[in-house]
């Protein structure tokens, strides 16, 4: 994972797209494009709350390897 620099960061990210998403998705449906906008919008909010939750479990960790102890 070279672009993230810790895994709370790249939750972050993800929840700040579905969100933005979702946003859009909404836009969509009240304007009258139906159903299938309301659906779609209503995922997108339940994907970055979900991608909120982890960012918050994840705070402080990194992608950093654990050495293994007893190698070599």
């Amino acid at each position: 994972m070279a672009f993230y620099n810790s895994p709370e960061e790249m939750y972050k990210a993800r929840a700040s797209r579905f969100k933005k998403d979702g946003d859009i998705h909404w836009a969509k449906a009240k304007n009258g494009d139906g159903d299938y906008h309301y659906g779609k919008a209503k995922k997108c909010y339940n994907e970055a709350k979900i991608n909120e939750e982890k960012a918050k479990k994840a705070k402080g960790l990194s992608f950093k390897r654990k050495s293994k102890a007893g190698r070599g």
